[in-house]
């Protein structure tokens, strides 16, 4: 009995065994059967664990609030390409049009700059209130206009001949007046002392007389700002217009190191306080030289031989 048992079990087994095996030979001859992009379809390629992104979770949507639907990407409009290609040529034009422009005004710029070089320099470009502070020396060392006077006044060729003459005649007049009351006094051995008194009558007419002839030449705006400008430095070149006494001192001293003779010269000049009546302005100078200071070579026929052997050329 238990023979039979295990016979029909083994045969059950077998029975098993071989319809599984059929099946899988039908299986295999129906895939091959099938087309090659049915029997294997694409699969995407495997991403890595580390490239792959972890998304992260959706909160659910409130439920009082619908969920916002996704937008379509917007669509491109046709003629997107030839739009974009005739603005582009519309911005060239107008980049080169601005150039154009530009060049214009810069040419125009520089007619400007030029003319303003031609005609606006040195007629008095600073502001009002710096004028009033500006000084210049109107006459150089040859009593001729200063190269300053002649910038800031406009002065062409014949106006400033016309100054030189004036000043040249003026220093003239002067001059004459001063050796008029001049005397020399030699207090001791290798000392000599020119004494010049003011003159301010005489100075004055001097003055206005020189002034004529500048407010002729130069009008009365140029003359204006001629006395604003100019007219301290005149009065120190021309020694005040005779409103100033003068005492030069010359002594011969022996240098005390080299042995040498040298010459002591002291230049005082005493002048009326213009402030104050009362009061007198000095200023003195006091010089040790080898060689006798150009500036008293007017005074040479007043000078003694112990002076004028320290003069350039003796």
């Amino acid at each position: 009995m238990q023979e039979h048992d295990f016979l029909r079990k083994c045969v059950g087994a077998l029975l098993g065994v071989a319809v599984a095996m059929a099946a899988a030979v039908f299986i295999s001859w129906w895939l091959a059967a099938l087309p090659a992009d049915v029997a294997a379809p694409p699969t995407k390629p495997a991403r890595s664990a580390a490239a792959a992104p972890v998304a992260a979770p959706v909160p659910p949507a409130p439920a009082h609030e619908p969920a916002p639907a996704a937008l379509p990407p917007p669509a491109r409009p046709v003629a997107e390409l030839p739009a974009a290609d005739a603005d582009a040529e519309a911005l060239a034009k107008k980049a080169f049009r601005l150039e154009m422009e530009n060049a214009r005004l810069r040419h125009r710029l520089d007619d400007m700059l030029n003319w303003l070089l031609e005609n606006v320099r040195g007629t008095f470009p600073l502001p009002e209130e710096q004028m009033a502070n500006l000084r210049i020396v109107p006459v150089d060392t040859n009593l001729q206009v200063s190269a300053d006077l002649a910038q800031i006044l406009r002065l062409n060729d014949a106006e400033v001949n016309t100054l030189d003459e004036a000043f040249l005649g003026t220093r003239t007049l002067l001059y004459e007046l001063e050796t008029e009351k001049l005397t020399v006094q030699q207090p001791a051995a290798g000392q000599a002392v020119l004494n010049m008194p003011p003159y301010p009558e005489e100075g004055q007419l001097v003055r206005e007389e020189l002034y004529g002839t500048l407010q002729r030449t130069l009008g009365p705006a140029r003359f204006s700002r001629f006395r604003q400008v100019a007219e301290d430095g005149l009065d120190e070149k021309f020694e005040y217009f005779g409103e100033v006494e003068r005492t030069i001192e010359f002594e011969e001293v022996v240098d005390a190191e080299s042995g040498s003779p040298q010459l002591f010269v002291r230049d005082e000049r005493i002048l009326p306080s213009r402030d104050d009546p009362q009061r007198q302005d000095i200023t003195t100078s006091e010089r040790l030289v080898s060689e006798l200071p150009a500036e008293y070579y007017a005074y040479w026929n007043w000078l003694p031989d112990y002076v004028t052997r320290y003069a350039r050329g003796h």
